[in-house]
């Protein structure tokens, strides 16, 4: 199940794209849109196969078009109504 989602998450084309896969899985995983990861930046690159740098600045873009908030491994997504509804749905369950 866990080699399942990761590879749900790198086979998506751009950065952003298996950024937001793999934060919006932990976000449903967590039942919060507020959660911590267990990975530092460079281990979060390694498993989403993409470059740190890479990855730095697309959560840079995130944070400024006020998507995420971030500090170090602690994540809270703050505007998808897809993910919201999603884990309002599974705390239903």
């Amino acid at each position: 199940m866990i080699l399942n989602d990761k590879i749900t998450h790198v086979g998506k084309r751009t950065t952003r794209d298996k950024l937001l896969s793999y934060l919006s899985a932990e976000s449903i995983r967590h039942s919060s849109l507020s959660f911590d990861i267990p990975f530092d930046r460079q281990q979060l690159a390694d498993y989403l196969c993409i470059d740190r740098a890479a990855m730095s600045t697309e959560i840079s873009k995130l944070q400024k078009e006020g998507l995420i908030k971030t500090n170090r491994n602690h994540f809270e997504l703050t505007v998808s109504n897809d993910v919201e509804l999603k884990v309002r749905e599974d705390k239903t369950r």
